[in-house]
């Protein structure tokens, strides 16, 4: 979950891994892992060199406000 929000993150920006990898100061083989979701548990300073280099918000990459828009979505259409 979090490497797709992760990927999309990136793509939208169009970066690379290796152009986050170096905003960031992650390895791109690490950015690799996470989006493939091969790592489970994130470290938090990792998460925010992350959400900084993509300009996005740690909670947009945890994916905290998905729940609440799906909420509003079936709402409207009932």
């Amino acid at each position: 979950m979090l490497g797709k929000r992760l990927e999309r993150a990136r793509q939208a920006r169009g970066m690379t891994q290796e152009q986050l990898a170096t905003a960031s100061g992650i390895k791109q083989s690490h950015i690799s892992r996470l989006e493939n979701d091969d790592i489970k548990d994130i470290k938090g300073v990792t998460l925010r060199r992350l959400a900084r280099a993509l300009r996005v918000t740690t909670d947009e990459l945890l994916g905290m406000h998905e729940e609440e828009e799906v909420e509003f979505l079936a709402a409207a259409v009932a």
